[in-house]
Formats: structure tokens, C-alpha cells, sequence
């Protein structure tokens, strides 16, 4: 009996490891990678966004001109191939993969986003579109942009410290931004303009998205006007997706507010699921602490906001707001066992409150006194620096109560 129990288990055991990695094997994709012009030893990279950072998925070396990668996913979803050697651009090549697929990419010389990409993946093939309609502009416009990134090498890695280079550096750079800034632009017009009749799919909406974020910097992006047509072209069913739902918010946000204007308010969660407003603390100074758990300086800051939570307990509330997605979010604040008003609006970054703050980086702070106004707001994070604040601000606040 016993003999038989050990033949039946050792077949279940076969048959999962055979499901196991037929699974994996349906699920896996191949980019293979044919440039004659890279030299051997050319580091090339595989990246994905989780929405704040960029992060590395895996790296291959050039040998023959040929690099290769593969990896499982279950979903279709768009990748980044970039590499960070010397020549390359900034900018990356959207990769679309998906379960099972093969993905070719060719290419003529080290302007890595000029790299052709060819499979059956729908998405590939409508983010091909939007890459060919600014290839020429494009290819101006990335060799200024390695040029940029030569200078900003040397001053880096091979004139670290020395700031008689630095502000050489800096002027070149500025030199060639006045032709790169300009292309730039253009190359936002022809791809706006190839939207007005380009179908809408994944990668037309991620487009939307991205304008519409970027109008807030008229000086770089001065086409809201286009943006918000194309929003208002969108076909009705489009308008309630989660992309045209941020898109909008972007074209008309929430009106900011300043120093000396009457805080904004908004519904926010705790971990618990409870829901919060800052009108919950009126009456005594409230310090806003937007952050991010991929943020270093945030994180830095922790127990010097912990240390100023206790020092000032009788007479200001910290509302720490996390712009994390959901599970990330209430991961992290249970792994740090972070205490006091750790809330999140669940929104997506950069809109709600954030949008209202004028959010631009993190870690951002808002200090709004007892009155409910905004008194001063301020970003970024240094050892002692968020303590030094709060003295002086409240200190100053309470003598120009008593004069």
C-alpha cells in the first residue's frame, strides 16, 4: 500500500513540474536584438515602470552585434530597452511583450529609440505608428541630446568636484538646448497632430496621459489647446476609463493654492479603510508630508518626523499622505510600523491633493496654521532640516501673534 501511495505521489509531482514549466514556457517571450554598429562589451538593458521608478528587469552584453532577452509575463504590458554607455540618449524603446511572443529589434547605430521593433502584438504595432510619423525630427533632435549626455559624463565621472568644468559643462549644455528645446516641441506637435486621426488603443491613451501632464509647463509643452481637443474627441465609452478620468484631471485640476490661502481639503484613507479630512485637525498647525516609499529623502526623514510629532504633540497634527498605489502603501507602513495620521487619497500620483499642493517632488511639505491658511510650503529633505523648519515658522508665528 505504502509502495503504491509513494508511486501515485511521485506522479502528481511529475505531472505539476510538467504543468509547471509548460506554464512558464507559454508565458515567456524572446526579444532578440540585431545592431551591427554596437561593439561588443555594449551593455544593453531591459526596464519596466512601476509607475515612479524605472526598474531594471535584466541586462545582456553585445556580442557580434546581436543581445538578447527573455523573460515570463501574463499580461500584454510595455517595457523599456535603454542603456546608460557612453553615446547612447536618454530616452528608451518602448517594447511591447506578451505570453509566448518573439520580438525583433533591429537598428543602424546607437540612437536606441530610432530602433525598429517588429511582432504581431497590437500594442507594438500602434506604438510603431507614433514612432515613425516623428522618426526624422526625432533623429535631430536625439544627436543633440547625446551630446548633452557627453557632457554630462565627463562631468560626472571624469571631472567630479571640479566646478570650473561644471559651469563649462552647463553652458555647452545650455548651448545645445536651445536647438534640442525647440525640436522637442516640434516633435509634441507632429505627434499631437498625428493623433487627430491615429485609432485610439493602449498607446494612444498613454499619450493622452502624458500631454495632458505636461501642460502644466506651457513653456515646454504650449499646446493645451490640442491636448484638450483631442480629450474632448475621445468617443464617449473612453471618457469614463481610468486614463481619460487622469487625463482630465490634469486639463482641469482642482485650483491651487498658495501661501496665505485657505487650505484644500479633500477625502483621505487610512490603512483601516477609514476615511479622513484635514478640517479634522482645524485649530492647531497641520504639517502635510507628501511622500513616496521610493523616495530615499522620505524615508531619511522618518524619524525626524517622528521626533518632531512628539516635540510639538500639544499644538501640531502630521498628516503623512503616500502617493504609493494601495497594497504598496499599506506593505510599507506595516514593515516601518509607522505611526501617527499615515493616509492616502488612492488616487493616482500627482492628482487630488497633490495637484491642489502643487506637488512637484518629494518629499514636499505644507505647514497650514491653526487658522486653516497655508502658511508656508517647502520641499526636500537633509538631516535636522524638517526640525530647523518647524522652529522657525511656528516660532515666527507665535511672536507675530503676540505683537
Amino acid at each position: 500500500m505504502q509502495k503504491y501511495l509513494f508511486l501515485l505521489l511521485l506522479f502528481v509531482c511529475n505531472a505539476y513540474n510538467s504543468w509547471s514549466q509548460d506554464t512558464a514556457a507559454s508565458e515567456r517571450f524572446l526579444i532578440t536584438g540585431q545592431v551591427p554598429a554596437l561593439s561588443d562589451g555594449t551593455v544593453i538593458g531591459l526596464y519596466q515602470s512601476d509607475g515612479r521608478l524605472i526598474v531594471p528587469i535584466v541586462l545582456d552584453t553585445v556580442a557580434d552585434g546581436r543581445f538578447t532577452f527573455s523573460d515570463t509575463t501574463s499580461c500584454v504590458k510595455p517595457l523599456m530597452l535603454l542603456s546608460s554607455d557612453e553615446g547612447f540618449p536618454s530616452h528608451w524603446l518602448d517594447v511591447w511583450v506578451a505570453p509566448g511572443r518573439q520580438i525583433t529589434i533591429t537598428g543602424e547605430d546607437r540612437l536606441l529609440p530610432l530602433w525598429r521593433v517588429e511582432s504581431d502584438i497590437a500594442e507594438q504595432q500602434e506604438q510603431n505608428g507614433f514612432q515613425d510619423c516623428v522618426r526624422e525630427l526625432n533623429r535631430e533632435y536625439l544627436g543633440y541630446n547625446v551630446a548633452e549626455c557627453g557632457w554630462f559624463r565627463q562631468m560626472q565621472l571624469e571631472h567630479d568636484g571640479d566646478e570650473e568644468f561644471a559651469r563649462l559643462a552647463w553652458a555647452k549644455v545650455d548651448s545645445l538646448r536651445k536647438y534640442s528645446f525647440p525640436l522637442m516641441r516640434a516633435i509634441y506637435k507632429k505627434e499631437l497632430d498625428y493623433m487627430i486621426t491615429a485609432p485610439v488603443g493602449k498607446v494612444y491613451m498613454q499619450k493622452l496621459v502624458s500631454y495632458a501632464q505636461m501642460t502644466v509647463a506651457k513653456a515646454f509643452m504650449p499646446y493645451s489647446d490640442e491636448v484638450k481637443a483631442l480629450y474632448a474627441g475621445l468617443p464617449e465609452a473612453m471618457k469614463h476609463t481610468s486614463e481619460a478620468e487622469l487625463a482630465y484631471q490634469h486639463l482641469y485640476p482642482t485650483a491651487a493654492v498658495e501661501v496665505g490661502d485657505e487650505m484644500a481639503d479633500g477625502e483621505l484613507y487610512d490603512v483601516q479603510g477609514g476615511s479622513h479630512h484635514l478640517a479634522e485637525f482645524k485649530g492647531r498647525y497641520i504639517l502635510l508630508d507628501f511622500w513616496s516609499s521610493g523616495c530615499g529623502p522620505c524615508i531619511e526623514s522618518l524619524p525626524e518626523m517622528e521626533e518632531a510629532a512628539e516635540k510639538y504633540k500639544d499644538i501640531l497634527a502630521i498628516v503623512s499622505i503616500s502617493i504609493d498605489p494601495k497594497k504598496e502603501w499599506e506593505a510599507f507602513v506595516e514593515k516601518k510600523q509607522m505611526k501617527g495620521n499615515q493616509w492616502n487619497e488612492l488616487r493616482k500620483a500627482g492628482t487630488g491633493l497633490a495637484m491642489s499642493y502643487r506637488v512637484k517632488g518629494y518629499p514636499h511639505y505644507v505647514l497650514i496654521a491653526p487658522d486653516g491658511k497655508i502658511q508656508s510650503v517647502w520641499g526636500g529633505y537633509g538631516k535636522g532640516s524638517l526640525l530647523g523648519k518647524l522652529q522657525e515658522e511656528i516660532h515666527r508665528d507665535t511672536n507675530l501673534n503676540q505683537e
